[in-house]
């Protein structure tokens, strides 16, 4: 089962709903392999799509009720999330329910409820937000890339002794799965994170509690997913320093798009490794 102990809050009503949702997002996953009808994929997107918008509101009172001072944004990821899942419903209801579309929605959706319930949900009953502040960073792309080492230590449960950031120069871009983001604003540019296969499939396989041996649709998706979070992160945190930053949505690309010769940040874990390239105008003072 997807569910872990460790997501639960202590906070019985939210808890019993996160457990809903995994359920329901394992039930989606293992239609999908099987290859189930389209009127399976109908009534659990339907029961998805309406479920998350009960427990979103009900998330919404209780952080309420506790004064939880990252309500406003809690709100708007919960909102654009909602949008999400709407628009993946109007996709596969014009494409016969693809089953690429649907892999897709998969890790999108696996991604996105895990760091919701172990990171985002945790801040709500620690009523903390979690920054970097504490932290300096010559470069962004030392920022990005400690920004996804820690949405990994999150979301597979790797042990932050086992994963080690080191700083490589006039470097050859590698890995097996490569996601790109856009950055826009004071900050333009993209920053470009490059996959070993293995280091892939462990995340995937530890966050689906499944055993996927080749890198699919569902894989690459929640890879994005796990990219997207963490340049969301790491633009949050360049607003804090008074630097705007805004990203596009995560795609995958050929990491021979970085071209020859760049710099970079690989992260070693335990699992595989990942690259991580920022390539800006214009470098800030951070």
């Amino acid at each position: 089962m997807m569910w872990k102990e460790s997501y639960r809050l202590g906070v019985d009503r939210i808890d019993e709903q996160h457990i809903e949702l995994f359920r329901m997002t394992e039930e989606l996953i293992r239609a999908i392999e099987r290859r189930a009808s389209t009127e399976a994929y109908q009534k659990a997107l339907g029961f998805l799509k309406d479920y998350v918008i009960y427990h979103f509101a009900d998330e919404e009172q209780y952080q309420a009720s506790i004064g939880y001072s990252g309500l406003a944004e809690h709100q708007k990821e919960h909102s654009e999330f909602t949008s999400t899942v709407l628009d993946y419903e109007k996709k596969l209801e014009a494409n016969g329910y693809d089953l690429a579309t649907l892999k897709d929605l998969a890790g999108m959706l696996t991604a996105w409820l895990i760091y919701h319930v172990a990171d985002t949900g945790q801040k709500i009953v620690d009523r903390e937000k979690a920054t970097y502040g504490k932290k300096n960073f010559g470069q962004c792309v030392e920022l990005f890339s400690e920004s996804a080492a820690e949405v990994m230590e999150t979301m597979a449960g790797f042990d932050r002794s086992n994963i080690r950031l080191r700083t490589v120069y006039d470097h050859q871009m590698q890995g097996d799965v490569f996601v790109e983001i856009e950055l826009v604003g004071e900050l333009r540019g993209k920053a470009v994170f490059g996959f070993s296969k293995e280091l892939a499939l462990y995340l995937v396989n530890t966050m689906t509690m499944m055993e996927l041996t080749e890198i699919d649709e569902l894989v690459q998706s929640a890879l994005c997913e796990l990219t997207n979070i963490s340049c969301g992160n790491a633009a949050s945190e360049l607003a804090q320093r008074r630097i705007s930053c805004d990203i596009r949505p995560p795609v995958t690309c050929d990491g021979a798009s970085c071209g020859l010769g760049v710099n970079g940040v690989c992260i070693d874990t335990t699992a595989g490794g990942l690259e991580v390239v920022v390539l800006v105008d214009h470098e800030p003072s951070l």
